[in-house]
C-alpha cells in the first residue's frame, strides 16, 4: 500500500530551509545591528525609523523609490480619461483608422500619411497641453507597488 504524500506539508525529509521571519522595528533593528558597524541597537532604530519616515513621506508625494538591484516602491494613479491629442488630430487619426479598418497594423507602420500625422502631434502645441493637462489629472490612490528588480531572487556567496 502506497502512502500521499502531502506537497504542503512542511517536513524536514523534504525541505531543508532556513525561515527567518522579522516582525516590526525591533527584530529588523536586531538583523541590521548584527551586520552594521554601529554597534548600538537604540542608534540603529532611530536609523531606521527614519529612513521608513523618508520612505513614507516621499510615497505619499506620488513618488517612487528605487533601491537599485533590490526592488521599488510606487504609489498607483488612476489612469486618466479622456483623449490625449486636440481635436484636430484626433479627428484625423479617427478618419485614418476608419478608412484603414480590418487592414492590421501594417497599413499604419508603412503609411507615410500616419508617420506625418504622428510627427504633427508630437510637435502640435494644444497636443502637448492637452497630454500634460491629462497627466496631471491622474490622481495618486492608497495603492502601492512593489516590484523585485531582476536579481532580487538571486542569492549571492558570501566573501
Amino acid at each position: 500500500m502506497s502512502q500521499k504524500v502531502n506537497p504542503w506539508r512542511l517536513d524536514t525529509e523534504y525541505f531543508i530551509t532556513k525561515t527567518s521571519i522579522m516582525q516590526g522595528i525591533q527584530q529588523i533593528s536586531k538583523e541590521v545591528n548584527k551586520k552594521s558597524k554601529i554597534g548600538n541597537e537604540d542608534t540603529t532604530k532611530k536609523v531606521l525609523n527614519a529612513f521608513l519616515e523618508t520612505i513614507q513621506q516621499k510615497l505619499v508625494q506620488g513618488e517612487s523609490i528605487n533601491f537599485k538591484g533590490y526592488f521599488t516602491i510606487q504609489r498607483n494613479s488612476t489612469k486618466p480619461k479622456g483623449s490625449k491629442n486636440c481635436f484636430k488630430h484626433e479627428k484625423a487619426i479617427n478618419d485614418f483608422k476608419q478608412a484603414n479598418k480590418g487592414k492590421g497594423i501594417a497599413i499604419f507602420a508603412k503609411s507615410d500619411k500616419f508617420k506625418n500625422l504622428v510627427r504633427d502631434t508630437r510637435n502640435c502645441k494644444d497636443c502637448q497641453s492637452k497630454k500634460q493637462q491629462l497627466a496631471k489629472s491622474a490622481k495618486p490612490t492608497n495603492r502601492v507597488s512593489f516590484k523585485p528588480s531582476k536579481d532580487f531572487w538571486k542569492v549571492s556567496k558570501k566573501r
